[in-house]
């Protein structure tokens, strides 16, 4: 029996087909783009291309832990949580996977495509025999193979109970807003989705040693989830910036994979986003957005708040001040993630501020009382020692008023980011000094925290200068009421 001419294309068609997919989860991609997207014609970018490379690298080599960080709209949730998954089954049906998002709607949508691309006609003729889908478990929140394989769609605050999987994907495990609104509600929302990764989902694996873990996502935050995770973690960091940054070129010797591109502000995928629109984007986002979701860097190069050009650095202190205070914040933890101990010296003369002295360390109870001991013996002219209300500074105010005087209980009023903002105007119109570096090395990290502030995940150093600056602040204008009194 002979079969018609477009049925023998059609077979060397699928037989095409299936031998590319087999090699290239890229090539797999581009055949299979019609069915998931047929408005819109697929693009080639050598950033798909890196993509997909270091995904096919979770199946057919050894990447095991891998960061994804790139600019929105550049594909990731198609490419990641709607053709992989379809593609793990053409290389075993067996498979067990879970992807996860922030929201519910995200995550179900692409569970309802990869089902679509797997159940449409082209998929069919390609890998029918291999992959089928189960008549019985095909819901949208999990479906599931022939041969115990299955994909699993759910949120960082849903449930995976008595689920074990080869692969785990977090596609934007947190929401901008999480980490954009108050600094409260942003460490909230850090931490549970920290604690879901490492704990919940960390004992929803097949293999702990074999089992495939991703995230992909834009940055947010300095200690977001990709933040945390590239931390000493093993993950392996794809990291493309919307405008390219020599500084920060991304190279993973794992895979041998470097970014191409050599000019400074080169963009990423100039078809789709070309520079009028990179700069449309970049004006929507503002600046903290900008260098966090488009450069996937979370601390702007010039600071968040206070900027790193507002900085004046002394020599010498002045001859005298007008007046001395010690701030302290005492927020002690058990512990090496926890917060710091800061205690600063802070000078006024006239309207000028300068950092004199500063110890900060992890402390408990008694280093703490010995550490505001210290400060108070080195400088006995700090006449004011204002301790923040809250937390632990009481304690330490009880155990210490007997033997040293001038404690000063504060209630700053507004949250984190309003106290800061508050002050902003002193540093930018250069009334503000710190020692150099050189002078006092711990110049270095109070400097990295301050212009990194909100997104870094310490603020000990910003809570010890917004309160003694606005202290300051008003006792220079207490004095300048005094003297117009007298006039």
């Amino acid at each position: 029996m002979f079969l018609p001419e477009d049925q023998i294309a059609s077979i060397d068609l699928a037989d095409t087909d299936r031998a590319l997919a087999d090699r290239s989860f890229y090539d797999f991609v581009e055949m299979s783009w019609d069915e998931v997207e047929p408005a819109s014609k697929f693009i080639p970018n050598w950033h798909i291309e890196a993509i997909a490379e270091h995904l096919q690298y979770t199946i057919d080599g050894d990447l095991t832990r891998l960061v994804i960080n790139v600019p929105p709209g550049s594909g990731k949730s198609l490419l990641c949580c709607v053709f992989y998954p379809a593609w793990v089954w053409v290389k075993d049906a067996r498979k067990k996977t879970i992807f996860a998002s922030y929201s519910d709607r995200i995550a179900f949508r692409d569970a309802r495509r990869t089902r679509s691309l797997v159940n449409s006609q082209w998929y069919k003729e390609r890998w029918g025999e291999s992959v089928r889908l189960r008549t019985d478990e095909q819901a949208i929140a999990k479906f599931s193979t022939d041969k115990g394989g299955f994909r699993l769609a759910t949120t960082v605050r849903g449930g995976v109970t008595g689920e074990h999987a080869d692969i785990q994907m977090a596609d934007d495990p947190i929401k901008p807003f999480d980490v954009t609104g108050s600094l409260h509600t942003s460490k909230r929302a850090l931490d549970d989705v920290l604690r879901w990764w490492t704990e919940t989902m960390a004992s929803r694996l097949t293999s702990f040693d074999k089992a495939v873990r991703i995230i992909i996502m834009q940055r947010l935050h300095e200690n977001d989830l990709a933040g945390a995770m590239l931390k000493d973690m093993g993950y392996e960091h794809l990291m493309l910036p919307m405008e390219f940054e020599p500084k920060r070129k991304c190279f993973i010797e794992t895979t041998g994979f470097e970014d191409p591109r050599i000019k400074e502000g080169e963009l990423l995928f100039e078809e789709r986003f070309p520079q009028e629109a990179v700069n449309r984007i970049r004006k929507d986002l503002g600046s903290r957005g900008a260098h966090a979701q488009l450069q996937q860097n979370p601390i702007p190069a010039e600071g968040s708040i206070i900027k790193e050009s507002y900085f004046r650095f002394y020599d010498q202190l002045p001859p005298r001040f007008h007046l001395i205070v010690q701030s302290w914040d005492c927020t002690f933890k058990d512990g090496d993630t926890t917060d710091y101990v800061v205690g600063q010296v802070w000078g006024m003369f006239n309207e000028q501020y300068y950092l004199i002295d500063q110890v900060r360390d992890r402390m408990g109870f008694v280093d703490t009382c010995r550490a505001v001991r210290m400060l108070s013996a080195k400088w006995p002219k700090a006449i004011f020692k204002i301790v923040e209300d809250k937390a632990n500074g009481p304690a330490v105010v009880d155990a210490l008023k007997k033997d040293i005087a001038g404690f000063k209980l504060v209630n700053p009023e507004g949250g984190k980011i309003a106290r800061c903002h508050a002050v902003e105007p002193l540093w930018e119109s250069g009334n503000v000094f710190v020692p150099k570096p050189e002078n006092a090395p711990w110049v270095n990290e109070f400097i990295e925290e301050i212009t990194g502030f909100p997104a870094r995940a310490h603020d000990d150093q910003v809570d010890g200068m917004t309160q003694a600056l606005v202290f300051l602040r008003k006792k220079h204008f207490g004095r300048l009421r005094e003297a117009l009194d007298k006039i």
